[in-house]
């Protein structure tokens, strides 16, 4: 009878943890829509189920010759800065700023027209890595990075590593930049 408890409580705590994570680091869906008009929209968003990793990535492309895709009722994702950890939203005259409730702190920004951080999870890199099946940089060349507003740490997203560049949420997302390419962008960089 212990023994049952015990399996029934580590099953209720993972079925919370995985709830509470809420991530899913496979697309579940081959050939997923990617663009809506000329945004593009890299996976872990998505336009369709089984194409975004949690459901607050979930994105709705309401006019493709305008390429009008919508956040939620109030924002107009204009662009994915994926390796940035970045959304470029426009929102309308009412909303200044984005809170998403039920998923505090994952997006941070304000303004009319702004860049918005935003995280995979709100967990730590170390937390986030103790539960592979849901660990979001999958990419073998990506890293995790924690996300801080000035409210305080919100959560975690991936980059890919230097000298690498992609989409450090996909499997060989991250791929190496060719060094006589690096040198030129360095150069440039540097003048």
């Amino acid at each position: 009878m212990l023994k049952n408890l015990n399996i029934l409580q580590t099953l209720v705590t993972f079925e919370f943890l995985l709830s509470n994570l809420g991530y899913n680091p496979i697309r579940q869906k081959d050939n997923c829509q990617q663009l809506c008009g000329n945004i593009s929209v890299p996976f872990p968003f998505g336009l369709e189920e089984g194409c975004f990793a949690r459901k607050l990535f979930q994105l709705n492309c309401t006019n493709t010759t305008s390429s009008s895709l919508q956040f939620d009722d109030e924002h107009q994702v204009t662009y994915i800065h994926i390796n940035e950890g970045l959304v470029d939203i426009k929102y309308n005259e009412q909303e200044m700023s984005v809170y998403v409730s039920e998923e505090p702190g994952l997006y941070i920004g304000s303004g009319v027209s702004s860049s918005v951080n935003w995280a995979v999870a709100n967990l730590t890199c170390q937390e986030a890595m103790q539960n592979k099946s849901g660990y979001a940089c999958v990419s073998i060349s990506s890293t995790c990075l924690g996300v801080n507003s000035t409210d305080g740490y919100i959560g975690y997203r991936c980059q890919c590593l230097q000298g690498f560049e992609g989409n450090p949420y996909i499997h060989s997302g991250c791929q190496g930049i060719p060094p006589s390419l690096l040198s030129a962008l360095s150069f440039l960089v540097r003048n």
